[in-house]
């Protein structure tokens, strides 16, 4: 393989796959729809100045994918462990904060446990996530747990922030692998991009490939492939077309409803799910050493909140009763909610005037138990898919990053 690695999509799953094929050697063309690269993984700023990431995304030790892209352009001075201590989680019901280990190895200690945890919880938590016992057939989690105070206490608001599907039908299959990877060694420490998402990940990417002579176009939606002899032979872009040599190879990192769009035969994911990101400008700043920080939340809309410098940024997963609510109202019952979770974390901030509400309908796939495990098929020779939506991992950063070097891996084996 030779020729030219055009790579459409600049969101995670194509970062990746920039990244990994520079590294291989070879010209990385990439073309990104939207003004700046990074897909739903990006820093914004509004008119009126106020910046935040677009939500509140993290990650854990146990994603290797992402973590070795993040060492490989030198970005992992900006990624932090904000709760070393276990992971503060507000129970609104109760009035009480708890610190909750993340890994199962950490709950033989008592103040590392989900609040409630049972005996009889182990069994069921064992069948979900150990790979040393028959895992369950897939189906949906919360009849699993029900009864349960763990239900409540910890896989409802699992579930919802790694599935983003209600956990009455959400995907055992898929929740269990994301676990068993976490119960690996040193897999469940919590990650947060120090100053957001653009400056600790989507800009060193870009600037690392650059310094590597890969060539990054934005404003290039893709309207088409051309097809010669089952190659693909030509992207069609709205602003003109790119004619590809035999050599040349092509990765889709797009969205499963461009996918469909561009190829209707291929089976692709048509049912999704919203996610719902509140972000709250602060009154006044907040020490430097006292930031990051990331709080559950139990009983409340919101299942997390994140706290930066200057703002918070909430995220409402699964938010499908809610996406059609008028912001207003939305986000005045999440400052309520939020504010005493933040007050028994020990976080002393006000809220200031600026906030913004952002509704994304097609954040993730539907991930139902039962449902398809993607693996496209590319119709056409010298052409492969990345996106969060192919394989059997929850749809995730992780997820989009190991789809990414798959499909370089992909296109890499195949003979001109």
């Amino acid at each position: 393989m030779t020729g030219i690695v055009h790579i459409v999509g600049a969101g995670m799953a194509g970062l990746s796959a920039a990244v990994a094929a520079t590294e291989a050697g070879r010209t990385v063309h990439l073309y990104e729809a939207a003004p700046q690269a990074g897909g739903r993984c990006r820093t914004v700023t509004g008119a009126d100045g106020f910046t935040h990431d677009n939500g509140a995304h993290v990650l854990l030790s146990a994603n290797r994918a992402a973590r070795g892209l993040i060492d490989r352009i030198g970005a992992q001075d900006g990624w932090i462990e904000p709760e070393p201590r276990g992971l503060p989680v507000y129970d609104a019901h109760a009035q009480r904060l708890s610190r909750i280990g993340l890994s199962p190895w950490s709950w033989m200690a008592r103040d590392k446990r989900p609040p409630g945890m049972a005996l009889a919880d182990l069994p069921r938590l064992a069948r979900l996530a150990a790979p040393l016992v028959p895992p369950l057939a897939d189906r949906p989690i919360g009849p699993i747990f029900a009864g349960s105070a763990l239900h409540d206490q910890l896989i409802e608001p699992l579930t919802v922030a790694v599935l983003n599907t209600p956990v009455s039908r959400a995907s055992s299959a898929r929740l269990g692998r994301a676990l068993r990877r976490v119960m690996r060694p040193g897999g469940a420490r919590l990650l947060i991009a120090r100053n957001g998402l653009g400056p600790d990940l989507v800009d060193p990417a870009i600037a690392w490939l650059a310094q590597r002579g890969a060539h990054l176009r934005t404003g290039m939606r893709l309207r088409a492939v051309e097809a010669q002899d089952d190659r693909a032979a030509a992207l069609v872009f709205a602003g003109g077309t790119i004619r590809l040599s035999g050599d040349d190879r092509v990765i889709l990192a797009l969205p499963p409803a461009e996918i469909a769009r561009l190829f209707p035969q291929i089976h692709a994911p048509t049912r999704f799910e919203p996610i719902i990101n509140a972000h709250f400008a602060l009154a006044e700043p907040l020490p430097a050493e006292a930031v990051p920080r990331f709080i559950g939340l139990v009983g409340t809309l919101a299942q997390w909140v994140l706290v930066r410098a200057d703002h918070l940024s909430v995220t409402v997963s699964a938010a499908e009763d809610r996406i059609a609510d008028n912001p207003e109202p939305l986000l005045a019952r999440i400052e309520a909610e939020i504010t005493p979770a933040l007050e028994a974390a020990g976080v002393a901030c006000g809220i200031g005037e600026r906030r913004r509400l952002v509704k994304e309908k097609r954040a993730t796939m539907t991930q139902d138990a039962g449902g398809a495990v993607y693996r496209p098929r590319p119709p056409l020779r010298g052409l492969a898919f990345a996106g969060d939506w192919i394989g059997p991992l929850p749809a995730t950063i992780e997820a989009a990053m190991l789809s990414g070097r798959d499909a370089l891996a992909q296109i890499a084996e195949e003979r001109p």
